[in-house]
């Protein structure tokens, strides 16, 4: 199905691990949502890049670019936790699960975007599940919940073998605007843009917009997994 915008979505509750996740899976539909009047908040539980430090890389606060990047997409209600990049599984399901419930409680969202289940990611995972959790339909507001895909992320998962793969049920089609205003988003991340080839770079970006739109016989689109949808 194509994305559409419904009578009464009025609140999208975005839950993602890391900062840029929302910006490379729902960019564009957030833009999108965003120009039509829809209040977006963004639940991150992550505020590092600690993984990095693996690499002997130098470890940053992502807190600055997340906000920046929140900002440029229409993104009014940001909440960043403090949880270390990586370490997700440490902090365990439950409290993961507490902290996602408490903003679906105090935003009262209609629609939840979230990372998807076929990642090779453990953090993008753990995320799903606790959104899935906390936005079951007898104890939440929220009638629509998708996940996004994280290039690199799902991509990885794939070429590993992970089961499920990401699988999308759901088209959202853009406008060049919508395309632009992404990218405009990512860069905000800084070093987290990378160079083609790299899906996280600029032309990855554009290039996974166009082959998603082609499914669908558009230019433009991002695709979700539409977990459960109440008309």
């Amino acid at each position: 199905m194509t994305g559409i915008l419904r009578t009464g979505l009025e609140r999208l509750l975005i839950v993602a691990a890391h900062g840029d996740d929302e910006t490379l899976g729902a960019g564009g539909t957030i833009a999108k949502l965003t120009e039509a009047g829809v209040e977006v908040g963004l639940c991150v539980l992550t505020n590092d890049d600690s993984a990095r430090s693996i690499a002997g890389m130098d470890v940053t606060d992502r807190t600055a670019c997340i906000q920046a990047a929140a900002s440029i997409l229409g993104i009014k209600r940001v909440r960043i936790n403090g949880y270390g990049d990586s370490r997700l599984d440490v902090v365990g399901q439950l409290e993961l699960n507490r902290v996602v419930e408490r903003e679906v409680r105090d935003f009262e969202p209609d629609m939840l975007f979230t990372t998807s289940m076929a990642e090779l990611s453990v953090d993008h995972q753990l995320v799903s599940r606790a959104a899935r959790i906390a936005g079951r339909p007898t104890r939440s507001s929220v009638r629509e919940i998708r996940c996004f895909e994280v290039r690199s992320a799902t991509d990885c998962a794939e070429a590993s073998g992970v089961v499920p793969t990401f699988r999308p049920n759901c088209w959202e089609i853009l406008d060049e605007p919508h395309l632009e205003r992404k990218i405009e988003a990512l860069r905000a991340y800084g070093k987290e843009v990378e160079r083609w080839p790299n899906p996280r770079s600029e032309r990855g970006v554009r290039a996974l917009a166009e082959y998603r739109g082609s499914q669908i016989g558009a230019d433009l689109a991002e695709a979700f997994e539409l977990v459960r949808l109440v008309l």
